[in-house]
């Protein structure tokens, strides 16, 4: 087995235990009465960030909002919706990665209305890792760790599927044909993860793996193709003016300093480090055309919890933007 291999299995193991961590701390933090109701009917007109609150008390991993100005007050958020593993929203819509309500069905996505009201779930096949919805709300896609992929001796693997808005599954994207440099490729090891909608909901990029190596793709929803289109990229995320992709680019191969975020400039293949030089496992959302959100893992009391924070593209310092919050999405203005 390659270093790499080790690697993405050490990623597996460590997520599936912060993805139960986070389920038992939220279940011993929740003392309290909640404040959580139905969002204001102008959330999705006005802009926001969507997040998953992790400040300590009853109201602990639940979908929370607030305006980007206001980002930094903990008094400005506002809370409502269900707990959630992760949480993506665009589009007037949103969607939930979370703990499975029975034994039978163990974690779920649960859609949401534009007040963030639950509007159905369906069943998740493994421990939820990402999550994101188109940018008119009619797709979303989940990425979930998996295990009973022989490739993997641990038994851990990904499966990322798209699904019409309602539930409909409309693709695993590991079924989907991919081409590296016009040849098809028949690897048997391919995993696929972290998925970016353009604006069109056809087209869409996310990570595919195989042979040891990453790629970021652009894929075609109608078609069900994937094409490689730049080799060592992760969890993309295209700019709401869809012409620049933020990924994490892997720079070393111990897990402490393993990846730096760089962006690749769609018009004119440029490719730029970010000035976050934090080696940060997250799939980035953007706040605007020019900086782009994503979660830092922090210890506070004694607990794992995390920040948001913002960087912009020009290689200046990154700040902190959502204390106590991780998963976020912009909705409203440029969504």
């Amino acid at each position: 087995m390659n270093g790499r291999s080790k690697i993405m299995i050490s990623l597996a193991v460590l997520l599936v235990g912060v993805a139960v961590g986070t389920v038992l701390t939220s279940v011993l933090g929740r003392a309290g009465t909640s404040a959580a109701g139905a969002a204001d009917p102008g959330l999705f007109d006005d802009e926001h960030i969507v997040f998953r609150s992790l400040s300590q008390g009853p109201d602990q991993g639940r979908v929370a909002y607030v305006e980007p100005g206001q980002a930094g007050r903990a008094e400005a958020r506002r809370v409502a919706g269900p707990r959630c593993l992760r949480v993506a929203a665009a589009g007037r819509r949103a969607v939930c990665l979370r703990a499975g309500r029975v034994p039978s069905q163990p974690y779920e996505v649960a859609g949401l209305d534009e007040r963030l009201r639950e509007t159905g779930d369906e069943a998740l096949n493994g421990v939820p890792s990402r999550a994101r919805v188109s940018p008119d709300g009619r797709h979303y896609a989940t990425t979930v760790f998996v295990s009973g992929h022989d490739y993997i001796s641990l038994g851990f693997s990904t499966e990322t599927v798209i699904y019409e808005t309602g539930g409909k599954v409309l693709g695993d994207l590991e079924e989907f044909a991919f081409t590296i440099n016009g040849k098809r490729d028949e690897s048997t090891d391919r995993n696929v993860w972290g998925v970016t909608f353009a604006a069109d909901s056809r087209t869409f990029f996310a990570t595919v793996a195989a042979s040891g190596r990453t790629y970021l793709t652009r894929g075609d929803l109608r078609a069900r193709t994937l094409t490689a289109i730049q080799d060592n990229a992760e969890c993309p995320s295209l700019s709401p003016d869809q012409t620049k992709i933020v990924y994490k680019k892997r720079v070393n191969d111990t897990s402490q300093d393993a990846w730096r975020f760089h962006w690749l400039d769609l018009r004119t293949g440029a490719e730029r480090p970010l000035g976050e030089r934090r080696s940060v496992d997250d799939q980035v959302a953007w706040l605007d055309d020019e900086r782009v959100m994503y979660a830092v893992p922090k210890t506070a009391g004694g607990r794992t919890t995390a920040d948001v924070w913002v960087a912009p593209l020009d290689g200046g310092a990154p700040r902190l933007l959502v204390p106590d919050a991780d998963s976020p999405t912009v909705v409203g203005g440029l969504s």
